[in-house]
């Protein structure tokens, strides 16, 4: 993962920073938990979601593919990875 040059500011954050026993678990409870606060961003803002499971890397990505949400950039640093998603513009 590489950070953007350019990162976008974020509306709103969601921390999933699981260490305790069911580390690695997140990844059930990530993508509905992204949907859900999407829902309270207006289309265009940004949800920064950072995570310490590294499995999400490819979850998130797959979903913002899938659900039509722009991955606006990325970045790790100390084990934390963050993503910047921009909510779609409304059809």
């Amino acid at each position: 993962m590489n950070g953007e040059l350019s990162t976008p500011v974020p509306t709103s954050t969601l921390e999933l920073l699981d260490s305790g026993p069911t580390a690695g678990a997140i990844c059930s409870v990530l993508t509905p938990a992204i949907k859900a606060r999407l829902k309270e961003l207006e289309p265009g803002q940004v949800l920064l979601v950072r995570v310490n499971d590294p499995s999400a890397c490819l979850d998130i990505s797959s979903w913002c593919d899938l659900t039509g949400n722009p991955l606006e950039g990325t970045s790790e640093q100390g084990g934390v990875f963050s993503f910047f998603i921009r909510k779609k513009e409304s059809t």
